[in-house]
């Protein structure tokens, strides 16, 4: 009975463990992964030589069953996957790339020019990254406040005035002076054209009816009774002249075809048949008979010889000297080869191209060198413009700040909440005075004029604008100003495009108020 699949075949069914190798071999002929336990189990990939897997006692193992099989060691179970055998066929494995092969020169140029490089692009990318740091500055102190500057001088002061200088006249000119001047004579020549076209169309309709009435109709009349007329009877006259002179011209025609063949035709006739044939064909014969005279002469005293010249004499010639041609030119080619060719191949093969190789091998480790020297170069540079730059702010920053915080902005504040600001407000408050003291006199002023002027001329009556006296001003301040509370600070409401009630924002605890400069 056949091993289907582990079906039973005999005490303990050792049919399941009959295909676990089988399974296995197919696995690993495919180039896929076996479970470890398995191989394990049943060794590397297979069952050991001289045991059968289907046999009674192989739960015992090699030893327990006896034979051959129990000198056999148990091999070491491979975790790694096994590539396929050369009999057992399977994808080839992809080739990994390597890295190109450096010859002893370039290892023995690169470090040199490295260090070399290293120690000559350090100064120059530390002068140019100063270069560059000035540049900034410079463009940051002076170019940029130069342009400002510039371009508020070019929109504030030299546009204007070169716009009233160059622009402005000719736009005025042409705004009051040319157009309007345009306007009119183009209103004028419309004018006058419109009056031409009119008198051109009445007197061109005067002409038309002067020649309609004066000229086409007496026309008309005299060629419809008198030309027509007289033309039918000249063409009737001029027809019968024409039929007697074409029968007079017939039978003169008539007459003198028969006098032509009668007195010219047969003499002319007989002369040709008898005397200018036989001429012509005498004078034919004598012409063939010298042609072919002529044609013996050429061919027996030109061809004949020309032919056994070029046959005999100038092929042998030319050979010869095609002979010669060919031999100097083999000659020449043989000393080009040998003295130019071979020489400049050499050269090539032996010093040219590996000296190239050698540059070029130099030239690319340079350019690698320059770099590598730039970039390490930047870093050293960075380093060392950071401890510059942490030095100067040590010695020069941080006391001008310092000083700044704690002794100049302090003394600042001081002087100007106990000396400026009182300063400044007597100082409103006086001019608030003069004002004041100003207004009032004007009013003052303004009245009595009023009084006079109603004394002397009498007043308007009531109800009109005037009749009311002019309120006298308050004095004090203005009312739409009031003192602000102490040292200058205005509430978050009072004025101000902020409420109190706003939650504080994320970044902390919002002020109860702010400060807010006063004019």
């Amino acid at each position: 009975m056949p091993l289907v699949h582990g079906a039973a075949t005999g005490p303990g069914e050792p049919g399941k463990r009959c295909a676990a190798p089988a399974v296995a071999e197919w696995r690993a002929a495919r180039g896929l992964s076996v479970p470890v336990r398995e191989a394990n189990r049943w060794g590397h990939f297979g069952v050991p030589s001289g045991v059968s897997d289907c046999q009674p006692g192989h739960d015992a193992g090699p030893a327990a069953a006896g034979g051959p099989a129990a000198s056999v060691p148990a091999r070491r179970v491979s975790l790694v996957k096994r590539g396929p055998t050369p009999e057992e066929p399977g994808p080839s494995p992809a080739p990994f790339a390597e890295a190109p092969f450096e010859g002893w020169l370039v290892r023995a140029v690169r470090m040199p020019v490295r260090i070399v490089t290293l120690v000559l692009i350090v100064p120059v990318r530390l002068l140019w990254d100063a270069l560059t740091a000035c540049g900034r500055a410079l463009r940051r102190v002076l170019w940029v406040p130069f342009a400002r500057a510039s371009q508020w001088v070019w929109r504030r002061v030299l546009a204007p005035v070169l716009h009233a200088l160059l622009v402005w006249p000719w736009l005025a000119l042409w705004t009051y002076v040319l157009a309007p001047a345009g306007r009119g004579l183009l209103w004028l020549a419309r004018t006058a054209g419109a009056g031409t076209a009119r008198a051109g169309r009445g007197l061109w309709a005067g002409l038309t009816w002067l020649g309609r009435h004066l000229v086409v109709a007496p026309l008309s009349l005299l060629y419809r009774h008198v030309l027509a007329p007289l033309g039918r009877g000249a063409l009737a006259l001029a027809a019968a002249v024409g039929a007697g002179l074409a029968w007079l011209g017939r039978a003169v025609g008539v007459g003198l075809v028969w006098l032509g063949r009668t007195v010219i035709g047969v003499p002319l006739g007989f002369l040709h048949r008898w005397v200018l044939k036989p001429v012509g064909l005498a004078v034919l014969a004598v012409m063939a008979a010298a042609g072919a005279g002529l044609a013996w002469l050429w061919r027996y005293l030109v061809v004949a010889p020309r032919g056994l010249l070029h046959r005999y004499v100038l092929s042998p010639v030319w050979r010869g000297v095609l002979a010669g041609v060919r031999g100097a030119g083999a000659g020449l080619a043989w000393l080009w080869r040998y003295l130019v060719v071979v020489p400049c191949g050499f050269v090539l093969r032996r010093l040219l191209r590996p000296t190239g190789r050698a540059v070029a091998v130099v030239a690319r480790e340079i350019a690698d060198a320059v770099a590598h020297a730039w970039r390490v170069a930047g870093y050293v540079s960075r380093t060392v413009f950071r401890a510059v730059g942490r030095v100067l702010r040590f010695l020069f920053v941080d006391p001008v700040v310092w000083l700044w915080r704690h002794v100049v902005r302090p003394v600042g504040r001081g002087l100007r909440d106990a000396v400026w600001r009182p300063a400044v407000q007597a100082v409103r408050e006086a001019g608030r005075g003069v004002r004041a003291a100003l207004a009032s006199a004007r009013a003052s002023v303004r009245q009595t004029r009023a009084e006079l002027r109603r004394a002397l001329f009498g007043g308007p009556p009531v109800g009109k604008p005037g009749s009311e006296p002019v309120p006298e001003p308050a004095s004090g301040p203005a009312p739409h100003r009031r003192a602000l509370p102490e040292r200058g600070r205005v509430p978050w409401d009072a004025g101000s495009p902020h409420n109190s009630a706003t939650q504080p924002d994320a970044f902390g605890a919002k002020r109860d108020d702010a400060d807010f400069r006063t004019l």
